[in-house]
């Protein structure tokens, strides 16, 4: 079954590595700019294995040409003559995660198995350069300071495939200096910008404060028991809401 990145356009830039890093190649990628052109998108579709949202976001809602929450009437009114059944979801925007139940309405629109979203702040720099000296290895990268840079670069990196692993990094080098541009990516609860790669942010703050995706606790919750988080400051997890149970297959026939 086919796959969609449906991305805010003013995110393009982001917008073709984040999708990497699910596996959505470009002819699946599309670009949107307010709620017309996501029910368009979705409705070009009859089914989906996985759809990708990708836009600012808040808790249990997204931002498109305005704020949306996801289960209000105004939002859900849009797909009233929508058929596409979807079997996965996931929202790439900031703190969408903390409101399940609404995630959970949304899903219910196409017969979703899941709706799964973060719950802290996406930051990403999408034009960091990198000189990779000539010889460098898997260890010195890992120590790797780009110019103005604090504390070293490499946790911070995009996760594969979004950038080349540290060992084919190491690789390109072997003969010559390499000049790269990658993507960073980091997530904070709050949004006052505080890159942890930068004036001793890390040390200052704490590892607590930062985090890459990997590091999220993955957390699955039921629809029915699906409710909005009242953490002024949650925890670091991706949060999955069960909308249905997928439909089990009859056991063969025996001969």
């Amino acid at each position: 079954m086919a796959k969609l990145f449906l991305y805010l356009r003013e995110l393009q830039k982001s917008a073709p590595w984040v999708a990497a890093i699910w596996k959505i190649g470009l002819k699946e990628q599309k670009a949107i700019e307010d709620l017309e052109d996501l029910v368009k998108e979705i409705n070009a579709h009859k089914s989906l294995d996985e759809l990708v949202i990708f836009s600012h976001g808040y808790m249990g809602g997204i931002i498109l040409d305005e704020a949306y929450d996801l289960g209000e009437e105004k939002f859900t009114k849009a797909f009233a003559k929508t058929k596409t059944q979807i079997e996965h979801i996931r929202f790439e925007g900031c703190w969408v995660g903390e409101g399940p139940a609404d995630m959970a309405v949304f899903g219910q629109l196409f017969k979703a198995l899941d709706v799964s979203a973060f719950t802290w702040t996406h930051w990403s720099v999408d034009d960091a350069e990198f000189t990779l000296p000539k010889g460098t290895s898997v260890k010195s990268l890992l120590a790797l300071k780009p110019k103005n840079a604090t504390s070293p670069i490499a946790p911070w990196l995009a996760p594969p495939p979004a950038t080349p692993a540290l060992a084919q990094l190491a690789s390109m080098a072997r003969d010559d200096d390499v000049k790269k541009v990658l993507p960073l990516e980091w997530f904070q609860y709050s949004l006052d910008l505080k890159p942890p790669y930068l004036d001793n942010n890390l040390q200052h703050l704490g590892k607590h404060t930062f985090r890459v995706r990997s590091d999220a606790t993955l957390r699955s919750v039921l629809a029915k028991d699906a409710k909005a988080s009242s953490d002024p400051i949650p925890p670091f997890e991706y949060v999955t809401v069960i909308v249905r149970e997928p439909e089990k297959k009859p056991p063969p026939r025996s001969k």
